[in-house]
């Protein structure tokens, strides 16, 4: 992955970052709940993809207090051939997703 800076700016304890994220997806994503079940998984499609995003920081003491952001992830899903699924991936993706939560129960 790699950024494209596109504007910065700071006041008092807060900054902000506009910026593209550009990237490839080469392996699989998975997600997970808080509890650390197995929510999500995407299996690689090798498609490349860039999403604006927004970055707020709040400092203290020179350092990431807290961190929130807005990213264009639909637009990145679509890019990557997430959305609108076809057969055949919503299969891969199930397949994955199982796998997943055998490793979470193996403990992995």
């Amino acid at each position: 992955m790699s950024y494209d800076i596109h504007a910065t700016a700071a006041e008092g304890d807060l900054v902000t970052v506009h910026a593209t994220m550009h990237g490839r997806q080469t392996g699989p994503l998975v997600f997970y709940t808080e509890s650390g079940a197995v929510d999500n998984a995407f299996p690689p499609t090798g498609a490349s993809f860039a999403m604006t995003e927004s970055h707020w920081f709040r400092m203290r003491e020179g350092k990431i207090f807290e961190h929130w952001a807005n990213r264009d992830d639909l637009g990145m899903a679509r890019q990557l051939g997430w959305l609108p699924p076809s057969p055949r991936y919503l299969l891969r993706s199930m397949w994955l997703k199982r796998q997943a939560v055998r490793e979470v129960r193996s403990g992995r």
